[in-house]
């Protein structure tokens, strides 16, 4: 079967495969009352925008995402959101959320407009059409690996996407938009893999679009794991660094310039967040203010500066603590029976290394002198990549203390998903000839 047969298998069958899991968890992974609730609690503030936008226009409160006649404020309790866009009710106030440009809610508005569909279509196709985009993202990687690491790779990196309520609770929800934490990653390994295959390596090109894909994420996804994100996109460096020899000092050169491209991507992010709260707020210090506190609270940075119980709890949290909350999460089903799927993180973790062991020592008593390249360049990324979960949870511990019942979703990004692709790659290994 020739490598484009078998990427188009994967991919299109990937994404036919993927849909129904994460379009309305169609094999039951999650308790459905909370499926329901944490897709309602987090998708109302794009509902909310959609309303504001009929009434008032697209960039009325500075195309903020918000909530509609909330006297409540901010909390957890669904506020009628759905019932405000749906029955064509008067927005009165609108409480906007100043921590992300919502791209999505603008768009979205826009096609409202355009099309001047019901809002129950609307509400359909913004569900669609971002459970498309996350089922086509996760299968563009894992027709990927079916092509440079292994079909079982590819297959086991499937099973899990639909396994894991951390794929299927956000990846059609539109304010999460899943898919736009994978594209810089994406991007960069496209871009990395034809300069590997040309024997070239433009970097103007690959830095500039990688600085274009960095702001795409910011725009639909804000700053949630941005760390996360950044040092996911440096990952497949690491990859194509040892396939194709690089020295130790181009590695650092082109990951360092890369990053100064990305972190410029984000800075121009929190310029334009910062115009829209100015337009919201009729101050351009007030958006200041807000953003500079806003770090500063969600961040391991000025500990002793919060002195509210919520936030000095948060910041005064023990590291050890935070990551054992992460490490003892699970990866599979959390809410339902049976509960054998109920694996938690650090037994993913253990398994990897088990993997590495096997793969290690089998090289190392067969032929230590030829370790293959795509084995070492993927067992390296897949221990590096850890790095991009952990980024967050450390420099981001106060805002990972309280909401563990969001970051989880940082392991999978990417390093569960590569972990699965080492242990099936080390699988196939395992049964190939010793002169292979």
């Amino acid at each position: 079967m020739s490598e484009k047969i078998l990427f188009l298998l994967f991919w299109i069958g990937g994404i036919a495969f993927l849909f129904p899991s994460l379009y309305r968890d169609q094999w039951k992974v999650v308790e459905p009352g909370y499926y329901r609730i944490w897709e309602q609690t987090y998708e109302r503030v794009v509902v909310a925008r959609l309303a504001k936008s009929r009434q008032d226009g697209i960039f009325s409160a500075g195309g903020l995402l918000g909530l509609a006649n909330s006297s409540g404020g901010w909390n957890f309790d669904l506020d009628p959101q759905y019932e405000i866009y749906t029955s064509g009710s008067g927005v009165e106030d609108y409480l906007p959320y100043k921590s992300h440009p919502g791209a999505q809610g603008v768009i979205l508005s826009a096609f409202a407009l355009i099309t001047n569909l019901p809002p129950q279509h609307i509400l359909t196709f913004m569900r669609l059409s971002t459970t498309l985009l996350s089922a086509l993202t996760l299968s563009l990687f894992a027709a990927w690996l079916a092509v440079h690491v292994g079909w079982l790779s590819a297959v086991l990196v499937l099973l899990f996407c639909a396994a894991s309520e951390w794929f299927i609770l956000p990846a059609s929800n539109s304010y999460w938009s899943l898919w736009a934490f994978y594209v810089p990653a994406l991007t960069a390994i496209a871009l990395l893999a034809n300069a590997s295959k040309r024997n070239i390596f433009p970097a103007r090109k690959i830095y500039f679009i990688l600085f274009a894909a960095v702001f795409l994420k910011v725009l639909f996804t804000g700053f949630e794991l941005i760390t996360t994100v950044l040092v996911m996109t440096t990952v497949p460096f690491i990859y194509f660094a040892i396939v194709d020899k690089w020295t130790w000092r181009t590695l650092t050169a082109r990951v360092f310039k890369a990053g100064l491209a990305m972190t410029a991507a984000v800075l121009v992010g929190v310029i334009i967040l910062a115009a829209q709260i100015a337009i919201n707020d009729g101050s351009i210090r007030s958006s200041v203010n807000y953003i500079v506190s806003t770090l500063g609270r969600r961040s391991s940075l000025n500990t002793g500066k919060y002195n509210t119980k919520t936030y000095k709890e948060s910041k005064e949290a023990n590291l050890n603590d935070v990551l054992s909350i992460y490490l003892n999460t699970n990866a599979f089903n959390t809410q339902t029976p049976p509960q054998v799927w109920q694996v938690p993180y650090w037994k993913l973790i253990a398994l990897f290394g088990v993997f590495t062991g096997i793969f290690l020592v089998k090289h190392k008593v067969w032929k230590p002198e030829s370790f293959p390249a795509g084995g070492l360049a993927l067992m390296a990324s897949t221990w590096y990549s850890i790095l991009a979960p952990l980024s967050w949870y450390v420099i981001f511990k106060p805002t990972a203390y309280d909401h563990p019942f969001l970051f989880p979703m940082g392991w999978q990004m990417p390093f569960t998903l590569l972990g699965l692709a080492l242990c099936g790659y080390v699988m196939t290994d395992l049964f190939k000839r010793r002169d292979v």
